[in-house]
């Protein structure tokens, strides 16, 4: 009895497939039908295939570089047609100046009259007659030279193939494969099946493979650093990380430099300058960028509420009476207010006018403070500085409040 349940058993497993499993298998059968068709050479049908392929799965990675080979193919195919057709005229012409050059030759050419004694007087034959073969020879529209002519027409026997498409398609099924380290005992599979499929060689493997695993190695540390700075912060930790993603001690040194780098420019801090009067907009946007701030300048409030809704600076500096806007100084601080991105971040108001009414109103409204033009470079400098910083232990306070005490 067991032995006669097991079969059955067996065929309802096989039939108990999910639509997504049943959908890979259809898949599976169509991809194996264009390759097929592509051996055959028959690419327009195996294009027609490859398209519902992608209809039942849009993203599947062997679509795409089988559509790619086909469209390599057919270019192949479209430049070795033309280079075919060129032979054949080469050689009817070949045919055709061999079979001139072993006809009987035509008569002389005569430059003065011939008289022959029992014949009437032959007739004028100029020297600008030319003989059947020198005649088909001016009406080419190449040099009369046949090595020359026959050289013009060879065809391109070391035409590079241009192999981009297939590479970048195999780069990027790299790149998704090493995103989260080593790979699996499947992806291997998988990524030797494509190998074979786009005939990548060993040594372009090896090349694109190291590219790949060192940007995935750099992309998991940034992301550690953002999320979680204190698990790089051993040794052990980082070893087990380079293991993963293959990456060597020295390999890791060079990536660790280009963070640095990169980490330390962005520390600049971030300034939104706003200013009509042009001039000392752009003698701000200099000192400021000279003194280590990454500045944007912009001269109406228009412009920089319209920045603010998709960028989010460290500090903003602005002027109170903007004649070439819609919003002065002080409008423009409570719109700021409203954007939640931004309605914490340190705001300074830089204005010429002393009247003591305007001053009160701009530091009554909440503005981090109010400066006095004209003002030296060094007290701007260190103003900003001291705001930032102080908005900076601010935030630490409030993302990493102190304990409550317990009473004893």
């Amino acid at each position: 009895m067991i032995s006669q349940n097991m079969p059955q058993q067996n065929f309802q497993s096989m039939h108990e497939l999910t639509p997504r499993d049943d959908n890979k298998k259809i898949i599976s059968e169509v991809l194996k039908r264009v390759d097929q068709l592509i051996r055959k050479g028959d690419l327009d049908c195996a294009q027609r295939e490859i398209i519902k392929a992608k209809e039942l799965d849009p993203r599947n990675v062997y679509a795409f570089a089988l559509e790619e080979r086909i469209s390599t193919l057919k270019t192949e195919f479209e430049c070795t047609k033309i280079e075919t057709e060129c032979s054949e005229d080469i050689k009817r012409l070949d045919e055709f100046i061999q079979s001139s050059v072993t006809s009987e030759p035509s008569q002389p050419v005569a430059k003065t009259l011939s008289i022959s004694p029992l014949s009437r007087p032959a007739p004028i034959v100029t020297s600008t007659t030319l003989d059947p073969l020198e005649a088909t020879f001016s009406s080419l529209p190449f040099e009369r030279s046949t090595d020359m002519a026959i050289k013009d027409y060879e065809p391109q026997q070391d035409r590079v193939v241009d192999r981009s498409i297939e590479l970048e398609s195999y780069r990027k099924t790299l790149a998704e494969m090493w995103y989260d380290g080593a790979l699996t005992v499947d992806e291997k599979r998988r990524l030797n099946e494509l190998r074979t499929l786009l005939e990548i060689t060993d040594a372009e493997h090896e090349g694109i493979e190291k590219n790949v695993k060192r940007e995935c190695y750099k992309s998991v540390i940034i992301r550690q650093l953002s999320n979680n700075p204190i698990s790089l912060s051993d040794a052990k930790s980082l070893s087990n990380l380079r293991d993963a993603f293959q990456i060597s001690e020295e390999e890791h040194v060079q990536i660790q430099t280009q963070l640095m780098n990169v980490f330390q420019h962005k520390q600049r801090s971030k300034i939104l300058v706003i200013d009509d009067d042009t001039r000392l907009l752009e003698l701000l946007e200099a000192s400021l960028e000279d003194n280590g701030f990454d500045v944007t300048a912009l001269s109406t409030s228009d412009e920089a509420y319209a920045l603010l809704r998709k960028f989010v600076p460290d500090l903003i500096l602005c002027d109170i009476n903007l004649e070439t806007s819609t919003m002065g100084g002080f409008t423009f601080y409570e719109k700021v207010q409203e954007l939640k991105n931004v309605q914490s971040i340190p705001f300074v108001f830089l204005s010429g006018l002393t009247d003591e009414v305007l001053v009160r109103t701009g530091k009554e409204l909440g503005v981090d403070d109010y400066l006095m033009k004209p003002i030296s470079e060094q007290t701007l400098v260190s103003t900003l500085r001291g705001k930032l910083k102080r908005f900076k232990q601010l935030k630490k306070a409030v993302e990493n409040p102190m304990p409550t005490m317990v009473a004893a």
